[in-house]
């Protein structure tokens, strides 16, 4: 059954005359004869009385119509639907991100739901090994990421850049050029292998460069843990700079000059994602990063 069927089938219930029925569908009548015929065919019974008078619904075609007219009604409304989608003014979108983009992925977000209120769209904060993995297995359509990706099925867009800092508590009585490698014989704080892989092998390797291996005290789940212990003196820390933007009393932030203190964080999506939203959003990333 065809919907152009049903609609010629509800045209001609209402217009009572081939003729007329025809005009408004932009039919010649022997086409619109020929589609009633074949939806008769297919029920199996006659739908119209043809006559000099015109054509007038048998009691099977007013048993159809009821049904007729809300096929047509849904019809209507999921051809609607499906172009608001392929435009990408409706649909689903999950983001994942880290601190890296605390400020960037909220602002575009606000910006895309004004323009396009029926966007469904759901964030997740997540490290980048999460990303990648929710990338592969479909669980989230972007991610802000430590680049490179090392996979040939993402595509990526450089977004901006990150550095690690060092953090020491007030009370440490530590100077205010502290750098890592005077750090030697500190306790450190940092964040678990478990929670960001990337980052804790970044900081690791920097500390390598300044041959030593930090003497980790503890390990947390979050940044904001870290520095809760850093400020009560149990050791120093190494954050990234994006997570330092917020303020926190109590501890002292020290940069690192070395350039493998720095990264790139870039969006990351599936190379085959059609999703109109998601190229609709990377096109506002697209424009943050020429402004940058």
């Amino acid at each position: 059954m065809q919907l152009t069927e049903v609609r010629s089938f509800l045209t001609l219930a209402e217009q009572s005359h081939f003729g007329r029925a025809a005009r408004l569908l932009h039919l010649s009548q022997p086409a619109l004869s020929k589609q009633i015929r074949r939806l008769e065919e297919e029920l199996g019974g006659p739908l119209f009385t043809r006559g000099r008078t015109g054509a007038q619904l048998t009691s099977m075609g007013k048993e159809v119509l009821p049904g007729a007219r809300v096929l047509i009604a849904d019809g209507d409304r999921l051809i609607g639907y499906a172009r608001q989608v392929a435009r990408g003014e409706t649909g689903n979108l999950r983001i994942g991100f880290g601190h890296h983009t605390m400020d960037l992925v909220p602002r575009l977000i606000v910006r895309l739901r004004k323009s396009f209120p029926k966007v469904e769209i759901s964030i997740r904060d997540m490290s980048t090994t999460e990303q990648v993995e929710g990338l592969r297995s479909h669980r989230i359509d972007l991610g802000f990421v430590r680049l490179p990706v090392k996979d040939k099925s993402l595509q990526t867009l450089p977004v901006l850049e990150d550095r690690l800092l060092l953090v020491s508590g007030q009370t440490m009585g530590l100077p205010a050029d502290l750098t890592l490698a005077s750090c030697r014989e500190q306790p450190f704080v940092l964040i678990s292998r478990e929670r960001s892989p990337t980052l804790a092998r970044h900081i690791l390797d920097l500390c390598a460069k300044h041959r030593f291996h930090p003497r980790i005290v503890q390990e947390v789940m979050e940044s904001t843990t870290a520095m809760a212990l850093v400020r009560a003196g149990l050791g120093v820390s190494v954050i990234s700079q994006s997570f330092a933007t917020a303020r926190f009393a109590g501890v002292r932030f020290h940069p690192l000059a070395d350039a493998e203190a720095v990264w790139s964080v870039g969006a990351a999506w599936r190379t085959d994602d059609s999703n109109p939203i998601l190229h609709r959003f990377l096109s506002m990333v697209k424009q943050e990063v020429r402004k940058r």
